[in-house]
């Protein structure tokens, strides 16, 4: 057991090549959104990386770094296919060094997964295959794969010359051009480069040699590879078994260990909710068993303490790290200063992290307001203290009082509830999202460590914030379910999914039909499923005796709409796999306490009779009755999150922070 962390050898330098890293703790590639045009690293994207190396990561990798700019892989594409970039490349190696870490660029050729399609070029790939953006991929040819070969080795010595530590190869998850080429559900050729195993393997062998070749015999080639593709049909633990020393012998020092397929499993590539901590450390820790080079993992290593845990035990050299980096620039520096509850928490939650929108197109943290604008917001005292009232105790409203407190504010919060947390209480009762607890447990922690004040089962009103007379008022209050004018609901008693997951209803067996196909009725359907009693024993009075059915109605085309793939795809198929009935493309004109009357996506329309219960899971709308009042009277109110508009967590802790941060 690990009882000091400055004596653990997560924390021990380790060798690689000519490379020493001080730790074994990387930053795992992540496309941010931020690349620039032109392939060069803009400022705000080595920002990211150079405050992760300020706190204590050992090696930092830059993602998707191509070889060949004709072929970019999502939008913006940094780049080391020519001379002319090296410059500027160098200029953010150094940035890197300078903070104490060393920058390692996975460099790639995104092959299938390339977006030209847009500009009417045909991606390359092993053989014909659908990328995600129904782009179909031409097979490449003999003499093709030979200038890609050489456009690696050439990116691989502007990367040396840059000052790197290393490069990275990706070979994983039956994605990009050398992960398609190794994988049997993209390569279907039948030349020296298809077919069994070692000729399936024959590009990255190659790629790696002749880096190998334009490097110096010590500069460090790391490999990022499936330790298995989880799915039918693809490599397995076996495979790379016996292609892990074949790596070894091609000149690779190092191999990372992630699993999954990009397009079948993406859930296994990114776990997030439903996904157990160290997703591919067993593969990991069987693939170091026949090399002799140090093998890394990564996948869902979201705890510091158990990343030192499986270094320890020897199961693995070292660990790379993601969205926790995002979530805690500092994760590296608190652990090892064995300061674990002030390390920022990241909850696998999918959310702006890997999921973009219109409203949030970048990189961005639902725990970490300052990602993509690291040194925007320095933590400096505020010039002038000033007694700050925030109404809500929800992520925004604890988000704006810990970080006015933590400004040197004195910060009262007001909740009506008895315990923090608002509308969170009811996201983490479904399986799977109890994780995003962590979020409000740091931001308790970190309320009561800057001295902030909670009265609970206190209601904000005008006359109680005049009596308080604060300086500013932060108003948090939420939201509320919305009940839409749908004929019947004046008729017949509403039941609302967030009172069924607050308690408030009990179902445990019927018929149950929830209106809307969005997270929170997803969840709620989930949850009734997973209520469910149907082999309880009673006696004497009536119980759980009996099946649950349900039954979804939702407007939209599908379910869970703008919901990340990892999160979407698994709960969309626990639900049809569980016999929910989903009815999409469907608008509700009308109800009764047993009835719902749908009109479909040609015209017709139609009952869906005989439901024991029927509940409103239609989303939320914004609940905020005190700030226009309150301008009247207090010199700073405002108002965040979903008091202003309905939206998920992300945007009330963001406006919180920032609201709290100007005050």
């Amino acid at each position: 057991m690990i009882t000091d962390m400055k004596n653990s050898k997560l924390f021990s330098p380790i060798q690689i090549g000519r490379t020493t890293l001080k730790n074994r703790v990387a930053m795992a590639p992540m496309s941010m959104d931020y690349e620039a045009a032109d392939g060069s690293v803009p400022k705000k994207l080595a920002d990211i990386f150079v405050r992760r190396a300020e706190g204590g990561t050992g090696y930092i990798v830059i993602d998707a770094v191509t070889v060949d700019s004709k072929y970019p892989y999502m939008g913006n594409t940094t780049s080391l296919d020519k001379d002319s970039l090296v410059p500027q490349f160098k200029q953010f190696a150094e940035r890197v060094r300078e903070a104490g870490s060393v920058l390692i660029p996975q460099i790639i050729h995104a092959g299938p997964e390339s977006i030209c399609g847009y500009r009417k070029i045909a991606p390359l790939g092993p053989s014909a295959n659908v990328n995600a953006n129904c782009h179909v991929s031409r097979p490449v040819t003999v003499k093709e794969i030979q200038k890609i070969v050489k456009q690696y080795g050439q990116a691989a010595r502007r990367a040396e010359e840059a000052g790197c530590g290393g490069v990275s190869l990706h070979c994983a998850h039956a994605y990009m051009l050398p992960g398609s080429f190794l994988s049997p559900l993209r390569n279907k050729r039948m030349d020296e480069y298809g077919g069994g195993l070692d000729n399936r393997a024959r590009f990255i062998l190659e790629v790696i040699e002749e880096v190998r070749k334009n490097v110096s015999r010590d500069f460090p080639i790391f490999l990022r590879i499936s330790g298995d593709e989880r799915m039918i049909g693809g490599n397995s633990l076996e495979d790379m078994l016996y292609l892990a020393p074949k790596f070894e012998a091609a000149g690779v020092d190092m191999l990372e260990v992630s699993g999954g397929t990009q397009y079948e499993g993406l859930e296994h590539i990114i776990p997030c909710q439903n996904k157990s901590i160290g997703v591919n450390v067993y593969e990991a820790s069987e693939i170091k068993k026949v090399v002799n080079i140090p093998v890394f993992v990564v996948g869902k290593i979201n705890d510091i303490r158990y990343a030192a845990d499986i270094v320890e035990r020897g199961l693995v050299d070292g660990v790379s790290m993601g969205r926790p980096l995002l979530a805690d620039p500092d994760l590296c520096k608190k652990a090892y200063e064995n300061r674990f509850d002030d390390i920022t928490p990241c909850a696998s939650c999918g959310g702006s992290c890997i999921t973009r929108s219109e409203a949030s197109p970048q990189c961005r943290c639902h725990i970490n307001p300052r990602v993509g604008r690291e040194y925007d917001f320095p933590e400096v005292p505020a010039e002038k203290s000033k007694k700050v009232l925030v109404v809500g105790a929800g992520p925004g409203g604890m988000m704006a009082a810990v970080t006015a407190a933590e400004r040197g504010h004195q910060v009262t919060v007001w909740e009506a509830d008895k315990k923090i947390g608002g509308q969170l209480n009811l996201a983490v009762v479904a399986p799977g999202k109890q994780e995003m607890t962590k979020w409000m447990v740091h931001l308790n922690y970190r309320a009561k460590k800057a001295g902030v004040t909670f009265e609970f089962g206190k209601t904000g009103t005008v006359e109680a914030v005049r009596e308080f007379a604060p300086d500013a008022v932060i108003v948090a209050t939420g939201a509320r379910p919305l009940i839409p004018p749908i004929k019947g609901t004046q008729d017949y008693p509403v039941r609302t999914a967030h009172d069924f997951l607050r308690g408030k209803i009990v179902i445990p067996r019927g018929r149950v039909c929830v209106l809307g196909g969005g997270a929170v009725a997803c969840e709620t359907a989930e949850v009734l499923l997973e209520n469910a009693r149907p082999n309880s024993f009673t006696r004497g009075f009536e119980a759980s005796i009996g099946d649950v059915e349900v039954t979804m109605v939702e407007m939209l085309p599908q379910l869970l709409t703008n919901v990340c793939a990892p999160n979407r795809t698994p709960m969309v198929r626990k639900l049809k796999s569980k016999g929910v009935d989903i009815n999409v493309n469907s608008k509700i004109l009308e109800v009764t306490d047993h009835d719902v009357k749908v009109q479909r996506a040609d015209g017709t329309e139609e009952w869906l009779r005989g439901f024991d219960y029927v509940l409103f899971g239609l989303g939320s709308r914004n609940y905020d009755p005190l700030s226009e009042e309150l301008k009247t009277f207090i010199p700073e109110v405002y108002a965040i999150g979903d008091a202003v508009r309905a939206r998920q967590a992300s945007f009330a802790m963001w406006e919180g922070f920032e609201v709290a941060y100007k005050l």
